[in-house]
């Protein structure tokens, strides 16, 4: 008998009249101890599946056929007070976003003793505060947060995305569930976090006994976190295998084409950029950059901190630059120095051969650097139109009422889109339409660079491939420069012509992809390479391995 048997799942959600079928027979199993990822694009139904299981399906969606079985009984059954009851109790689940998953007013220990109460009223238990005080103690060391008490205290606010992840992994255990629900625990954090985190998961499914149901698009994490894998598509399972017979020979065209779309770390399947030429002039210089920050505390004096120190570097013109590290290292605040939001505080910045502080006199100067933010869905106004977002930048570039529908047209078609497209509205768009939108309204101003803030960290595998296509064709076609932020140097060492490494604030490292990646000089370079998740074992081979000193050195802890 299975711990959790999916028998010919259908789920169809009904919205303005219309009835949409989202899952498709689908069927999974689950034994005890066992560790099954769940895998596919998003709109895929993966997170349907597990909201299915829980009970947490919307309310225009509805089960209109097969089976739910856990421990032998099929639960769709059951009356919702008793599904109720498995929730948080005999299944739990860790959320992607481990920031949006807290209510911001209350302090960590009143989540952690909220969970123990509800369980104790419906179980109709008691337990003192003080025991449940010691059980939630007990199992924050078990997540690795060694100074339980001061979590305790802390608000979600004051945690980093490392720590805010184990408290959410802490939640998930407080009452000895069997069967773990991972929704893509690690999408949100630094590569390094995330191997910590995954790691820590792994650890306790052996430990704890746990079953585990880890639902990813990343088949590097699959690889670390799974026996057998479910690969999903349009609500459809594709593909079922053990998970060497999965990477080994796939069996569809849809498996092989999500592991072909992952960029590779290491071997013959890695494209090494062409360096760009330098010139006497180039796009994009920082001279001795500095950045500080004074945080008011009342009645105390300004605490400084020091997001930037002493950054030297050049951007040649026409090149992809790449600049990675875990958040916090100060890449973001490069980027807004870069692009003349921030001033420094001391240093300069020259974009086109003119010093940020004496070029920029808004409108015009404004014009030379241009971004494309992270999550799509959030860049883009909900409430105006593909059409009217393309807009607003022509307007501020002084075209008028007659030019600006043209060029909204060409826009469009620029980034592989039609122009009938303009009058939708975001909700309407899939994620890699949302980016193309994006990075059209980038283009807008004509821009000589465009920062590229984790431009694809939020979309799928063959999405990304899609995306980062369309920024190398636009590179070339427009003679565009690109600094290109992200944590994923598997895809920084296949786009880049150059890497620099920062942590702290500093640049510990820079150099052409080949020669950062075959001989990593600074330990904290070797570590955030060993922590990327790979799809083979001659890239897990290939990896720097790194001492534990190092890792205590050089990585910012997320249980510190």
């Amino acid at each position: 008998m299975a711990l959790l048997d999916i028998r010919n799942l259908n789920v169809a959600f009904t919205s303005y009249g219309q009835r949409t079928h989202v899952l498709r027979d689908v069927s999974l199993r689950i034994e005890e101890g066992q560790r099954v990822a769940l895998i596919g694009e998003t709109g895929s139904g993966k997170s349907v599946t597990s909201k299915a299981v829980l009970n947490t399906l919307p309310g225009n969606a509805a089960v209109e056929s097969g089976a739910i079985h856990w421990r032998g009984q099929d639960v769709l059954r059951w009356p919702d007070s008793a599904r109720e009851g498995l929730k948080g109790v005999e299944m739990s689940v860790v959320m992607q976003d481990p920031l949006s998953s807290f209510n911001p007013v209350f302090t960590i220990g009143r989540h952690l003793e909220d969970v123990l109460y509800w369980a104790d009223r419906r179980n109709d238990t008691r337990r003192s505060r003080r025991d449940r005080r010691a059980h939630i103690l007990d199992v924050l060391r078990k997540v690795q947060l060694g100074d339980g008490a001061r979590v305790m205290e802390a608000y979600p606010a004051q945690l980093s995305g490392g720590m805010r992840q184990r408290v959410l992994i802490a939640l998930a255990l407080m009452n000895r569930p069997a069967l773990l629900i991972a929704d893509e625990p690690g999408t949100a954090l630094d590569v390094t976090t995330q191997d910590e985190i995954l790691k820590l998961i792994n650890a306790l499914v052996e430990t704890e006994g746990l079953s585990l149901l880890m639902i990813t698009h990343n088949l590097g994490v699959v690889r670390m976190m799974a026996d057998d894998v479910y690969v999903m598509r349009k609500g459809v399972i594709m593909e079922h295998a053990p998970l060497a017979e999965l990477f080994r020979a796939p069996r569809t065209d849809y498996a092989r084409d999500l592991i072909a779309a992952i960029p590779p770390l290491y071997g013959p399947g890695v494209k090494d950029q062409p360096a760009a030429p330098v010139s006497e002039a180039p796009l994009v210089q920082l001279q001795g950059v500095h950045k500080t920050f004074a945080a008011r505390r009342l009645f105390a004096p300004a605490q400084l901190t020091h997001a930037v120190r002493g950054v030297d570097l050049e951007i040649q013109r026409g090149e992809i630059f790449g600049l990675a590290g875990e958040s916090g290292s100060g890449k973001t605040t490069v980027a807004r120095m870069v692009m003349g939001i921030m001033q420094p505080s001391r240093g300069r910045v020259i974009l086109d051969g003119t010093p940020l502080d004496q070029a920029f006199d808004g409108r015009a100067d404004r014009r030379l650097a241009q971004i494309v933010y992270q999550n799509p869905g959030t860049s883009l106004n909900p409430k105006r139109t593909v059409g009217q977002t393309l807009e607003v930048p022509l307007r501020f570039a002084g075209l008028s009422r007659s030019e600006i529908q043209p060029r909204i047209d060409a826009l469009l078609d620029r980034v592989g889109m039609p122009a009938l497209f303009s009058s939708r509205y975001p909700h309407e768009l899939s994620g890699g339409q949302k980016q193309r939108v994006a990075i059209a309204r980038a283009l807008a101003a004509n821009p000589r660079l465009i920062v590229l803030d984790e431009p694809t960290s939020a979309l799928d595998v063959s999405v990304q491939a899609q995306v980062i296509a369309l920024l190398e064709e636009l590179r070339s076609e427009l003679g565009l420069t690109y600094l290109f932020i992200s944590h994923d140097l598997s895809l920084m060492r296949n786009v880049c012509s150059r890497i620099a490494i920062m942590l702290r604030g500093e640049l510990v490292e820079q150099g052409t992809p080949a020669e950062v990646f075959a001989d990593p000089q600074h330990p904290y370079t070797r570590a955030l390479i060993a922590a990327i998740p790979v799809i083979t074992d001659a890239e897990d081979a290939a990896k720097p391995r790194v001492t534990d000193e190092e890792k205590a050195r050089f990585l910012v802890s997320s249980a510190a």
